[in-house]
């Protein structure tokens, strides 16, 4: 068995001293031999001859490799058959001349060996194959035979690579996106292959954030984000504002709205350096690591995995088919034999329960055998945290809605806020987070307007502030509409003209003082409510309110008659007023150029109240038979002609009509 030289030179090293010193021994030459298992003989010859004349194995000395070898072997891609070939076929003697024979010398294997290599083997001497092999097993690496015959890829596989620093909780996130070697179904369209956006925890190797969507963009990766700075108890301990942030220069993670918003919460960004530094795993080895781990331990157990085994035509083993036709064919329900991959929504929910599962439950070798969340609880390293109203603009913009009458409708959901009230029909804009329906943001004109639950899973407290607050805003609507009823009596006086064209006799607005002293036009306290069974009827100083009671009904009243000159009422014009509005409307004079159905006062016919003991189909029928005989009567009177029985004119009742307005206009301009 040979020796190792550093044993062997170490040995004699020492030896060499004890017998430059005098005290070298045979049995210090015994105890060399028995270390390095030969003979005493042995050392004592070692001893005998100098360390750098040491025997050699007996033979001819190892082949050096040259330029034009090494050239050689980069020149035909790794392949030493060839370079062997294309060597020989320049150092071997040349055969007898012959026409078939014409330039032998100057191919290989039917190649014709290029000049640079000729030139550099010349005068060299022949090598077997073995030789050369194992020339250039001993004198290159793995990692450069790999280089010129896989490329870069097989360079990595045996390149050594320094080891980050273990970081503390939350310090340094690592982003990145993958296409998820599984085939869903997405809202619309083909079944595909979706993307996963994720951030990890560099420290504790927590999935902190994840967004699924069909194609990687920038609202995907800030809802990522978003997902990893918001702490939220469902999720665990985790969420709060990094110090540093690598990322690779994908378009996504260097687009200026994800700059923006790093910049703003004071967060570094490291970028790789390279373009190409997806294609560098080692470069963000951890997040590379939790993307291995979900395709071997969630992927692989589900339907529509796309890196399982196939059959000789391509197609997967199970019921899910990725080729084209199939996917394009997927989203279609006519045929109910064939099978459906899982939808987008379901997968996104399945990745939720998983990503609970790996930060609480699976141990990872890195840490020591514990869970992301037990490492994370173990670090009592500062956190920063921000309050979630103050991330709201991280949400991805969805689409705009209409405020409806229960709520506003969002995938399938009713989303309803007590901010909500009394909004019905405006537009808003609304951001959500992908897969999370637990809320949206509602935006109106660009400003955050409330945060929105389903209807169907409010709280019982929930609901009884959305109830409180309904009756709060109608509180305040009845009070500040009763506050302006109150003020236009006190404020406005109906305008009156002495003549046509003439200039008013009174100003329409009045101040207070003339308010005070007048009495009526003032605000009129409330009287109480009556008893149940009894009624009050109308009068000056309890004015009649809605609409105006049915002829002979409660509290309808006669209107008084004419006072004569000489004995003529004190009243206010007000309560004049008040006595003429609560007329029957079919004592009212007909104004004219307006039809029957305008006349003042007059209430639709679907809104009459049926007078005490009478049906109200009675009364709706009399009341139309009523109408039309009035319509005859004013067309006999507008197409009446002479020679004719006309009808009876009702001359007294115009006459009557008339003394009541004089009545009126003189008592308002006195």
């Amino acid at each position: 068995m040979a020796v190792d030289r550093e044993r062997r030179a170490a040995t004699l090293a020492r030896l060499t001293a004890l017998r430059a010193a005098g005290h070298l021994s045979t049995e210090h030459v015994r105890l060399a031999a028995s270390g390095l298992a030969v003979t005493e003989r042995t050392i004592w010859r070692w001893l005998d001859q100098p360390a750098q004349d040491a025997p050699r194995r007996p033979g001819r000395a190892p082949y050096e490799l040259s330029v034009a070898d090494r050239e050689a072997f980069a020149y035909f891609r790794g392949n030493i058959a060839a370079v062997h070939r294309a060597r020989s076929a320049v150092t071997a003697p040349l055969p007898p001349p012959a026409e078939h024979a014409v330039g032998v010398a100057e191919t290989a294997g039917g190649v014709v060996v290029p000049d640079f290599l000729r030139q550099g083997w010349a005068g060299a001497r022949p090598l077997a194959l073995r030789t050369l092999q194992e020339a250039f097993a001993r004198q290159l690496t793995p990692a450069e035979r790999a280089a010129w015959r896989t490329g870069e890829d097989g360079r990595r596989q045996a390149s050594v690579y320094l080891t980050r620093p273990r970081s503390p909780r939350n310090h340094t996130w690592e982003a990145d996106h993958k296409q998820l070697p599984i085939v869903v179904l997405p809202p619309r369209g083909p079944a595909l292959k979706p993307w996963l956006t994720t951030v990890v925890d560099d420290g504790t190797r927590a999935l902190l954030g994840w967004a699924i969507a069909v194609t990687p963009h920038t609202g995907t990766v800030l809802t990522a984000f978003h997902m990893a700075l918001v702490y939220d108890v469902e999720r665990g301990p985790f969420g709060a504002v990094p110090a540093l942030v690598r990322i690779d220069r994908g378009l996504e993670f260097a687009a200026g709205a994800v700059y923006d918003v790093l910049a703003a919460l004071c967060v570094d960004r490291h970028r790789l350096p390279s373009r190409k530094a997806y294609r560098k795993a080692y470069r963000k080895g951890k997040v590379e690591r939790i993307h291995r781990t979900i395709d071997e331990t969630l992927l692989r157990g589900l339907p529509g995995f796309t890196g399982g085994p196939r059959d000789a035509a391509g197609k997967l083993y199970g019921p899910i088919d990725d080729r084209y036709a199939a996917r394009a064919a997927a989203h279609d329900d006519s045929d109910p034999g064939l099978a459906q991959p899982m939808r987008i929504e379901r997968l996104a929910s399945t990745f939720a329960d998983w990503a609970r599962w790996y930060n609480t439950t699976r141990p990872h070798r890195m840490l020591d055998g514990r869970t992301p969340l037990q490492a994370w609880e173990s670090d009592t390293g500062p956190l920063h945290r921000v309050e979630a109203d103050k991330l709201r603009h991280l949400l991805l913009a969805a689409t705009t809605r209409v405020i409806a009458k229960d709520g506003i409708h969002f995938n399938n959901l009713a989303y309803i806020a007590p901010e909500l009230q009394g909004r019905g029909g405006q537009r808003v804009e609304i951001r959500h987070m992908p897969h999370d329906d637990r809320f949206v943001e509602v935006y109106l004109d660009g400003r955050h307007l409330c945060t929105a639950h389903p209807a169907e899973r409010l709280t019982p407290e929930q609901a009884e502030a959305f109830r409180a607050h309904t009756r709060a805003e109608a509180r305040r609507l009845g009070q500040e509409r009763r506050r302006a009823t109150a003020r236009a009596r006190a404020e406005l006086v109906p305008l009156t003209e002495t003549s046509a064209g003439g200039p008013p006799a009174e100003a329409r607005i009045l101040p207070p003082a003339t308010c005070r002293s007048r009495p009526g036009l003032g605000p009129q306290p409330r009287r109480p409510a009556t008893t149940a069974g009894q009624h009050q009827p109308a009068g000056p100083d309890r004015p009649h309110r809605g609409r105006p009671p049915h002829r002979g009904g409660p509290g309808w009243r006669r209107a008084p008659a004419p006072a004569r000159p000489g004995n003529r009422k004190k009243t206010d014009a007000p309560a004049l007023r008040r006595t003429a509005r609560r007329r029957h409307p079919a004592d009212q004079p007909l104004p004219a150029g307006r039809p029957h159905h305008q006349r003042p006062g007059r209430l639709p016919r679907h809104r009459r109240r049926a007078r005490p003991g009478r049906d109200r189909q009675d009364v709706r029928g009399r009341s139309r038979a009523r109408g039309l005989t009035r319509r005859r009567d004013r067309h006999r009177h507008r197409h009446r002609q002479p020679g004719l029985p006309q009808p009876p004119d009702d001359a007294p009742g115009r006459r009557r009509a008339a003394a009541r307005a004089d009545r009126l206009q003189s008592t308002i301009q006195s």
